[in-house]
């Protein structure tokens, strides 16, 4: 079918670039395109065949099944990736000049939204894309997010380490680990450079209830890490511990440079 899209729900476990090879097996006069960009005018009138292929990350409709406490992981993984409309990707970008020791000031994301004919999976593995949304989020709206996620993230696997749902506990302690070092790295600093100086307020009048939404959210860091430290020293084994002393003592040089 000619300039059309599809999404298309691959092999369990098929890494993208076996699912590329896969399709390209199956369209052998194909030209793979190696972006994710929307391809211009020539390629679209082109006589010759090509095909672009990325992922895209799926977008539950039962964001409360996922949000609620207590509903095992199990079912909520299930929800994640069944039943799905709609589908993203996120494509980064610098708008203006790019701030060499900030680069957080001028990161933009441009995230379009694919809408299917109908839900994934169903009969078939892939359908047609019905239409597609291009929005913008600045610099702000996407270090939001990214805070808002990592706090997820943070949180589950705290539960699951609490209600024993996790063998070993490597990935909370990876997860804090990375987190903290971030913020102590001056992950946290650069967010307060970009947003939190008159010069970015006096600018974006309009910005207010999202500058207090992030500074809410660097707060909710340091609290679920608080906490997620507490729980971690409950199941660190033995040989771990000078790691976990580690990030304790991170824990307090990130406190303090939040003012906390």
């Amino acid at each position: 079918a000619q300039n059309k899209e599809f999404v298309c729900r691959g092999h369990d476990y098929e890494r993208l670039e076996a699912f590329q090879q896969r399709m390209l097996n199956e369209f052998p006069h194909a030209i793979a395109m190696q972006h994710a960009n929307q391809p211009d005018e020539t390629i679209f009138q082109a006589e010759a065949q090509y095909l672009q292929i990325y992922a895209v990350t799926p977008i539950p409709e039962n964001q409360e099944v996922l949000q609620r406490d207590g509903i095992p992981d199990n079912i909520k993984s299930f929800y994640k990736v069944n039943h799905i409309w709609r589908f993203r990707y996120d494509r980064p970008f610098h708008k203006g000049t790019k701030d060499k020791e900030n680069e957080f000031k001028s990161l933009w994301v441009e995230r379009t939204t694919l809408i299917l004919v109908q839900s994934l999976p169903g009969i078939s593995r892939w359908f047609e894309v019905e239409k597609r949304e291009v929005v913008e989020m600045s610099p702000l709206e996407n270090a939001i997010e990214v805070l808002e996620n990592k706090n997820q993230q943070l949180r589950t696997l705290i539960s699951q380490c609490q209600t024993r749902q996790m063998q070993n506990i490597n990935p909370l302690t990876m997860c804090l680990n990375g987190v903290i070092d971030a913020a102590v790295n001056g992950g946290l600093a650069r967010y307060q450079e970009a947003f939190f100086v008159k010069e970015y307020i006096l600018n974006h009048p309009e910005d207010g209830e999202k500058i207090t939404r992030l500074r809410e959210l660097m707060l909710e860091q340091a609290q679920i890490l608080e906490f997620g430290l507490a729980v971690h020293e409950k199941v660190v084994p033995q040989d771990m511990r000078p790691l976990h002393k580690k990030l304790v003592d991170q824990f307090f040089v990130m406190k303090s440079s939040l003012g906390i």
